[in-house]
Order: C-alpha cells, then sequence, then structure tokens
C-alpha cells in the first residue's frame, strides 16, 4: 500500500497503473461476509487407507467396502468391493473374495475374484482359486488351486454363447456303416423323461 504526501488530497486521481491480473482496490467497504456453501469432499487418493483392520483384530462376516482397505488380522466370511483390498503378511484370510484390485502377501483360504489384478507377493499362502485378467506372482508364494486369466467379457460372451450342434462323422463307405458319436459331456446332465 502507498501513501501520499501529506499535501496531496485523499480523492486526487492516481497515477497510471501499470497493467495487472490484481483487481484495483475500492474505497467502498467490503460486503458481509456469505456463508461458505458446502463443498464436496474430494475423493481420497487412490494410495491412501480408507480402513484398516490391524493385527490382533478379528472380525467374522461379511465386508462391503470403498477406497482401498488393508487386512492384517483375521477375517472369516465374504469380502465384496469395487475398489482395492491389500491382504498384509501377518493376515489370515478365510473367505470368497470377490474385488476390483488384489495384493496378498498373507494368508488365504477361498476363491478369489480380482476384475482388474491380482498380486501375489512373499510370504504369501493362497489355498483356493484365482480369477483375474491379470495375475502376477513374485518369488516365494505358495499357492494351491487353478488359476484363470480372463475378463467380464469373456465370461459374458460364453454365458451368451451356443455350442454348434455336433455332426456324426460320416461311415465308411465300403460297408456303409456309420461310426457312433461322442456324447457330449453336458447331455450327461440333462433329465431323462
Amino acid at each position: 500500500m502507498k501513501f501520499g504526501r501529506r499535501d496531496s488530497t485523499l480523492f486526487a486521481s492516481p497515477p497510471p497503473a501499470e497493467p495487472s491480473s490484481l483487481p484495483e482496490p475500492t474505497a467502498f467497504p467490503s460486503p458481509a461476509p456469505v456463508a461458505q456453501q458446502a463443498q464436496p469432499t474430494p475423493r481420497r487418493a487412490s494410495n491412501e487407507l480408507n480402513a484398516f483392520l490391524g493385527r490382533g483384530c478379528i472380525y467374522e462376516g461379511k465386508l462391503t467396502f470403498e477406497g482401498r482397505v488393508r487386512i492384517d488380522g483375521k477375517f472369516t466370511g465374504e469380502i465384496f468391493s469395487n475398489d482395492t483390498l491389500e491382504i498384509g503378511p501377518d493376515a489370515e484370510i478365510e473367505a470368497q473374495i470377490d474385488v476390483a484390485a488384489l495384493v496378498i502377501a498373507g494368508r488365504v483360504n477361498g476363491d478369489i475374484s480380482a476384475r482388474s489384478r491380482c498380486d501375489l507377493r512373499a510370504p504369501a499362502v493362497v489355498v483356493g482359486n484365482i480369477t483375474s485378467s491379470i495375475i502376477t506372482m513374485e518369488e516365494g508364494v505358495r499357492f494351491d488351486g487353478a488359476m484363470r486369466m480372463s475378463t467380464a467379457l469373456d465370461e459374458a460372451v460364453r454365458a451368451t454363447t451356443k455350442r454348434a450342434p455336433i455332426v456324426a462323422p460320416r461311415g465308411n463307405k465300403e460297408n456303409g456303416a456309420a461310426a457312433p458319436a461322442s456324447p457330449d459331456p453336458s447331455d450327461l446332465m440333462k433329465p431323462v423323461y
């Protein structure tokens, strides 16, 4: 703020101002403060934890969450999320897991569905089947189960696609007999009336 000389008048025109992006100060009083509107809370960064079940924590039931959650305790039940689950090296999990992304360093017993990726890090011990589009496994991980790398789109296509009918191979023309067709395994599941 500049102060003028004593002999200058209060309302004298100011010297030419340099162009600036700041607004010109006014001699008018500022208006009364307006109540602030509630601003939406920004979503946490993806690397921040939303919840943590620490060592010594024992939980049984159904866990559904948003954001990134880490479990280092014991959990038994079902886990569902459209976000990331981390299972620490001290964790013991016995659950059906259905999440978007999963990082396992502890013990897991149960089937796993990770829609985007599943990372197995040493010293993880996993007993169960894993379905994910991306699966990584470090040296030192113990895994007992089956892995299936597919996407949700693959599953939807498989579910809606019908099999082509089986065509019996032609028989030997010399004796005129047709070779017996091998039975379709899914036909064995159909009820007989």
